[in-house]
């Protein structure tokens, strides 16, 4: 990213360019070199569609981006969501250095040739403030998948320009036998791994395998050391990640006061029961836990009554919470000096994207002679039961401007929770659109670290998914004959660079597909990063966050 201090002087009439006349402008980055600035010419002539190019006649020029480093730059049709009719790639892009190309309607760039690097925060291994994103699920094939389909193949992430990378391994026990590795974690065990440092069992929410021993998470650590906390998801706030930051209990389905009550066949959580000398439900510790803000859904875990009968909402009401509902009182409360419960869906939030004519990954169809019929392609749509809750961006950038000004600095987690969940049900264009959510997320943080250098942002996932890329036709369809069982569930999907990609779900052809046991990456920028590098364990972030923060 390019300094802070950068300024773009606004266009006059008499400046405009006509059609085939290119402009462009020398801009200064952070060390003194020359990158480039791309701009948008927009036409008089309203576009008929996503993928159709507007009209010749100029109108008007609108800055897009400034890059640095550029070698080439590429065009993508307009996905759902994203403003101009057409977009440069704002994260890479390719053309021959020292060179102009002109595009009539759509962006006019000079590429320098110089290279730069994005600015990072301060050297140095004190941080201030620490914004830690979790994207649920993600392992290389989710990111790969995403990354393709939004900014080509040879496009890039944000924060996989970070300076600092590593692979995890995701390491998980037996319940049973804690010194005994199981081999696939899930978002409890990968989640408290992160927040507190400890190998755990599935399904435990910062808590040790086989006694049930409580630990201490990094957002406790901080808010003992008098920093300001606050947790961003898009999944219910009680889900199995947000909760391993500031819950403790044994199950992570216990989520609300019904959750806890035994039934015939599952004695759910007994001994986190109040009446039992327990916390209560992942809710009930919310409610009472002193968390600046803590915005993600789950509005119907808080509506339950608690043991004693009383709303776990009243009890967050009487410890000081002021209750949010959707996109508008977030914007009314920002000058509220309330703790803030932003509950702005039932549990799951919905997803920003979806496939067109409600297109995912189905099981393969054959012939009645045994062929393969090739999947319909599809490309990702704008979900019109969004709403309005606000984005992952909106909520990321709401929470930052709320801790900005703290003298004492801040603990902020940030989780996209549905790429795993979208992937569990077979629907790429849900992860991706998720995946695009944590990017502009990341982004935020990013410029928000420009002006605090002394933050740290760390990019992580829990634990690996089902989703891969595979070849298209298949070895399947090529050897029909001797195969008697489709694998899994296929999608196609339609690129906004004009490809075909075929994504697999292969671990069953139930209506829930699985994690998978892999390592996952980790990104990091900031002071504090530089351990982030080779394979570690996922549970050393814990210590790596923990040091740079001085929490010892």
């Amino acid at each position: 990213m390019l300094a802070a201090s950068i300024s773009i002087t606004r266009l006059s009439r008499s400046t405009r360019p006509t059609c085939g006349t290119p402009w462009m402008s020398k801009v200064p980055t952070l060390n003194g070199s020359t990158g480039v600035m791309l701009v948008w010419a927009e036409t008089g002539t309203a576009q008929t569609s996503a993928t159709s190019r507007p009209s010749i006649r100029v109108r008007r020029i609108t800055l897009l981006w400034v890059i640095p480093s550029l070698e080439r730059v590429r065009l993508y049709p307009r996905g759902p969501g994203l403003s101009s009719r057409w977009n440069v790639n704002p994260y890479t892009g390719t053309m021959p250095r020292a060179s102009i190309v002109t595009v009539c309607g759509a962006v006019v760039a000079l590429a320098l040739g110089v290279e730069t690097r994005p600015a990072i925060g301060q050297a140095g291994t004190t941080a201030r403030n620490v914004v830690l994103f979790v994207g649920d699920g993600v392992d290389d094939h989710q990111l790969t998948i995403a990354r393709n389909y939004l900014l080509g193949a040879d496009g890039m992430f944000v924060f996989e320009t970070f300076e600092h990378q590593a692979a995890a391994k995701v390491l998980t026990v037996l319940e049973e036998d804690p010194h005994m590795p199981e081999y696939v974690g899930d978002s409890a065990s990968g989640g408290t791994a992160i927040a507190a440092g400890v190998v755990t069992s599935r399904g435990r929410i910062a808590t040790r395998a086989g006694t049930g021993e409580s630990v201490p998470t990094l957002l406790e650590l901080a808010a003992g050391a008098g920093k300001r906390t606050g947790i961003v998801t898009t999944s219910s706030i009680t889900d199995a990640t947000p909760a391993t930051f500031v819950a403790h209990i044994g199950r992570r389905f216990c989520e609300g006061p019904r959750d806890m009550l035994p039934t015939p066949t599952d004695p759910r959580c007994p001994q986190d029961l109040k009446a039992n000398g327990g916390p209560g439900s992942i809710a009930e510790q919310l409610a009472v836990s002193g968390v600046g803000l803590l915005l993600g859904g789950g509005y119907e875990h808080f509506d339950q009554p608690d043991e004693a009968g009383v709303s776990v909402l009243r009890r967050a009401r009487e410890a000081g919470y002021l209750i949010v509902r959707d996109a508008a009182g977030l914007r009314e409360a920002a000058g509220d000096p309330s703790q803030i419960l932003g509950l702005f869906g039932d549990d799951t939030l919905a997803v920003e994207w979806v496939g067109e004519d409600g297109g995912r990954a189905r099981p393969i169809q054959l012939t009645v002679g045994g062929q393969v019929i090739d999947p319909a392609p599809f490309r990702c749509v704008d979900n019109p039961r969004f709403g309005s809750r606000p984005t992952l961006e909106a909520m990321t950038l709401w929470a930052l401007t709320r801790l900005e000004s703290t003298p004492t600095g801040f603990f902020l987690m940030v989780e996209s929770a549905s790429i795993d969940k979208q992937a569990h049900a077979g629907n790429p264009c849900g992860q991706i659109g998720e995946t695009r959510a944590l990017d502009q997320a990341v982004r935020v943080a990013v410029a928000f670290q420009e002006r605090h250098p002394e933050t740290l942002i760390v990019v992580v996932s829990d634990h690996g998914h089902s989703a891969q890329i595979v070849p298209w036709p298949s070895l399947f369809a090529a050897s029909r004959a001797d195969a008697q069982y489709p694998p899994g569930k296929v999608a196609r999907l339609r690129t906004l660079e004009g490809g075909l990609m075929a994504v697999s779900y292969g671990t069953n052809t139930h209506y829930l597909e699985e994690h998978t046991g892999t390592q996952v990456p980790v990104f990091a920028q900031g002071p504090g990063a530089a351990p982030v590098r080779g394979l570690i364990r996922q549970s050393d972030l814990f210590g790596i966050v923990r040091r740079a923060l001085a929490l010892e």
